[in-house]
């Protein structure tokens, strides 16, 4: 008979059979007195993390990081998975690496940043590589999503297969304390103790690794979608660039994001921005159709249409940036980013020449629809 282990990570539970697993929000305190009604909750508050909580005749088990809550029955064999339990092997650059390479490279990587942005100094640069890059890469290094396996509330009876089903899905943030999660394991109770502790040691194992390749792969967006950020709200934004400007907005966001990240997470910023602009056989607005000196106007558009032109305009933009910075230099960003802030062009077509007096690069053809 195959019966069910709950396991977990931060709060790892383990048991045998198939008792229920409940999951619930704190408790509240009542309220002091009944005479003064209480305030609204805030619409904006965040909602209570909510917590597993464990069926009673359960014991813990704590071990190396791991914890588990099995029958009493159970608890040697389960001790011995626990303590078996080898941490999974290094697999790809992982955001530990990427924090390093950030001290390693960080000198050079500030300077280039002040240059591309024509920066008085490097000291919003500096802040923005400790408060955003380096903390989010910690906390996806740190990630361990509290995890129980098997209970309610992601199981449910499916009729039509007539059997359990589970969502087996780890919702993952870095931005909140995550949710306890409930997952399924199963053991063999025909299975002599060892076999058991073995095949549950090597399936916390395999989890482990998949956890840790989990931040791995969210580290190279985060960082990207960090420097856009960066680079928009603090540098692009205060420009106020008018619609049919705005693609050197996004362009060179994402152009420089690319660059920037490539130093810090290995990937090759061909590679990015490769993918930054290359479009579906049957995405619905084409890039090539969009004119960006002269851009359509969201009110004029189907509401369904307006985020794909909305994708299109920013593709079209960091391919624009691209073949700009391939004939001009990597310099034009910054003349261009001097001049306007010096003035401002009154348009989209002024800020193309002023584009081409800065850098020696005329950029319409390009611009225009194809």
């Amino acid at each position: 008979m195959r019966r069910s282990i709950r396991a977990g990570l931060s709060v790892l539970a383990l048991g045998g059979g198939l008792a229920a697993f409940y999951a619930s929000a704190p408790a509240k305190a009542a309220p002091a007195a009944p005479a003064a009604p209480a305030a609204a909750p805030k619409t904006d508050a965040p909602a209570p993390r909510v917590v597993a909580v464990p069926p009673p005749g359960y014991e813990k088990v704590t071990v190396a990081g791991h914890t588990a809550l099995a029958e009493p029955n159970d608890v040697a064999w389960v001790k011995q998975a626990l303590t078996d339990t080898k941490p999974p092997p290094k697999n790809g650059i992982t955001p530990a690496d990427m924090i390093q390479t950030l001290v390693d490279k960080r000198a050079a990587l500030t300077k280039q940043m002040v240059t591309d942005l024509a920066l008085p100094d490097d000291k919003a640069v500096n802040e923005f590589l400790d408060t955003k890059v380096i903390e989010t890469l910690k906390k996806l290094d740190e990630l361990r999503p509290p995890v129980f396996y098997l209970g309610e509330p992601r199981y449910h009876y499916n009729g039509v297969a007539n059997a359990a089903a589970v969502d087996d899905s780890l919702p993952f943030s870095i931005d909140k304390p995550m949710d306890d999660t409930i997952l399924p394991a199963f053991y063999n109770d025909k299975d002599a103790a060892d076999v058991r502790a073995k095949n549950l040691a090597a399936g916390l194992q395999n989890f482990d690794a998949n956890l840790a390749a989990n931040g791995t792969r969210q580290a190279t967006p985060s960082v990207f979608n960090l420097f856009v950020g960066f680079i928009q709200e603090k540098q692009i934004d205060p420009l106020k660039l008018k619609r049919d400007q705005s693609w050197l907005g996004s362009g060179v966001a994402n152009f420089l994001a690319a660059k920037y990240t490539a130093v810090v997470t290995g990937v090759e910023k061909n590679r990015m921005l490769q993918e930054l602009t290359s479009e579906p056989n049957l995405f619905p607005v084409s890039a090539r159709s969009v004119d960006l000196a002269h851009p359509l106007d969201e009110a004029s558009m189907k509401a369904s249409v307006v985020p794909y032109y909305t994708v299109s305009m920013q593709r079209k933009a960091t391919a624009v940036v691209a073949v700009w910075i391939d004939q001009a230099g990597e310099a034009a960003i910054p003349r261009t980013l001097t001049a306007l802030r010096a003035k401002m062009p009154a348009d989209g077509a002024a800020l193309v020449k002023v584009i081409q007096e800065a850098t020696g690069a005329d950029l319409s053809k390009y611009l225009a629809a194809q």
